[in-house]
């Protein structure tokens, strides 16, 4: 494996060139005269839209090209795992988890890019990097499907505004305020926070944890990476067996115990539990995803509390984060596709420059545009629809389902909209934080007797976490922390660590970077 580190060391420089190099002299391929109709299914139940209709990005969209995307999002999370299993596929599918990404990634099911590519649009050069990266989940060596929110390490140690998503706090900054704005630099002082919330303010509920965003932000009051979780020897781990999460979920206990967190809470299950009573003004801090959320927050909490106001809590001490960059969601063209043609001509119209920002962030010249050192600002409609919290219904963006942005376009948009002090939260955020090509790819594949283990682990993790979280004292949370763990290594937890160790450093050398 070695013998190919220059050569793709050498490959890997090719991804350094702005997405804007790719192919701004092709000739219009698509006919706005000629309108086509595809039908996407997106695999995520949590997605804010169930349309594209009545979005900004849409209605550009079909102006230029003709083509309508008809949406459909899934109702769980077996949708597509039966349509699959039936064969009834939409044109095209967008979807992240790993056993389905695997499934599709077959000559029966989808098509292979390459092919599409090398038949509809020659000039489309996507670099060998890439190709492997989207390849590692196929079993042929072909790769079936294009992922967004990529670039490499290097280009994002170079770029400069950057809206990176993680996990972390928001709060009632009005409220804070009247509290004194005490330090929040460390786990005390954020527990010293809540019990003065919980003592001033009884009727309001301390924090509130959005169970799809809230690892980060507790982690990072122990200094636990939730990202890239590691042994005490420093290896690549399942979760259970690094030190940190142990600490991160004690943490949660404590919480519990003081009174800080609800027990319902702990089994919300929708985006709508976590944030109803922050928006009704009984909620003091939620966790959640880093954008810029706090506008929209805002927006919504004025009506029930019209002097309240929603910020984003700057990274506390501890915060010790790795992204990972080789891509999240991944776009399919299905075998059922009506125009795999003109399919692959959308994806490759859509991944231009100036289309793949308009895609995220809507009309250049109305929405956005570069300022003289050739930097995204949002304009006036934007800026507006964030301040009135009317960007999500508006802005349906289309870019990061159809793998048409990398990670740079799409928070390069965000950042631009973003208020002065989530600006700087995010710049402090990729001063400190390390990216990674690799470990997203380091979890089991589908089929190998390591991926069952890592399943079982999974569904433990779910059935321990809220016996972790509601123990009555430490006593009982060691107690219950040490039967999880007697469990997780009856399933098989020092077979999947060994797994993800090895093949961690195995894609490592295969892509000659982290």
């Amino acid at each position: 494996m070695k013998r190919f580190i220059r050569m793709l060391a050498a490959l890997t420089l090719a991804m350094l060139l702005p997405l804007c190099a790719v192919a701004e002299d092709a000739k219009p391929l698509l006919d706005p005269n000629d309108p086509h109709i595809f039908t996407m299914f997106a695999d995520w139940t949590w997605l804010e839209y169930d349309t594209f209709e009545g979005g900004i990005t849409q209605d550009w969209m079909r102006e230029q090209t003709g083509i309508t995307i008809d949406l459909t999002r899934t109702a769980d999370a077996e949708q597509l795992n039966l349509m699959i299993a039936s064969g009834d596929l939409p044109d095209l599918i967008a979807c992240s988890a790993i056993g389905k990404v695997s499934k599709l990634s077959d000559s029966d099911l989808c098509w292979p890019f390459q092919e599409l590519i090398d038949q509809y649009v020659p000039e489309w050069q996507i670099p060998e990097v890439e190709k492997k990266l989207n390849a590692y989940f196929s079993q042929d060596g072909q790769y079936y499907m294009l992922k967004n929110e990529f670039n490499t390490v290097e280009q994002l140690e170079n770029a400069k505004n950057i809206a990176p998503s993680f996990e972390l706090f928001h709060m009632r900054q009005d409220i804070y305020e009247a509290l004194g704005s005490p330090p929040l630099k460390n786990k005390q002082d954020f527990f010293a926070l809540l019990e003065m919330v919980k003592q001033q303010y009884p009727d309001m509920v301390p924090l509130t944890l959005s169970l799809r965003g809230y690892q980060g932000a507790i982690a990072s009051l122990v200094g636990y990476d939730a990202y890239m979780p590691k042994d005490a020897d420093g290896n690549l781990v399942y979760m259970f067996s690094s030190p940190g999460w142990r600490d991160m979920m004690l943490t949660l206990n404590e919480m519990y115990r003081a009174g800080y967190i609800q027990a319902d809470n702990l089994a919300f299950t929708s985006d709508e539990q976590t944030f109803q009573n922050l928006y009704a003004g009984k909620a003091f801090m939620v966790t959640h995803y880093s954008g810029n959320d706090e506008q929209i927050f805002t927006a919504k909490l004025k009506a029930a509390v019209p002097e309240g106001r929603i910020e984003q809590v700057p990274l506390p001490e501890g915060w010790n984060l790795t992204i990972p960059v080789s891509g999240w969601a991944s776009m399919f063209i299905t075998k059922n596709c009506s125009d795999p043609g003109r399919a692959i001509k959308m994806l490759y119209w859509a991944k231009q420059y100036e289309n793949s920002i308009s895609l995220c962030n809507g009309v250049k010249g109305v929405d956005w545009d570069f300022d003289e050192a050739g930097n995204i600002i949002a304009l006036e409609r934007r800026l507006k629809a964030f301040e009135d919290g009317t960007a999500t219904e508006l802005y349906k963006q289309m870019a990061y389902l159809m793998s048409a942005d990398n990670f740079i376009v799409i928070n390069n948009g965000y950042y631009a909209t973003a208020t002065p002090q989530t600006r700087a939260i995010f710049d402090e955020a990729v001063k400190r934080a390390r990216w990674s090509n690799a470990v997203d790819l380091a979890a089991p594949k589908s089929g190998t007797d390591a991926k069952f283990q890592y399943d079982d682990l999974t569904n433990l993790d779910s059935e321990y976490f809220g016996r972790l979280c509601t123990a009555a004292s430490e006593e009982e949370f060691n107690q219950v922390f040490d039967e999880l763990m007697e469990t997780a290594n009856k399933a098989g937890l020092q077979e999947v660590n060994a797994y993800m160790t090895q093949t961690y450093r195995d894609v490592c050398e295969l892509l000659g970077t982290n």
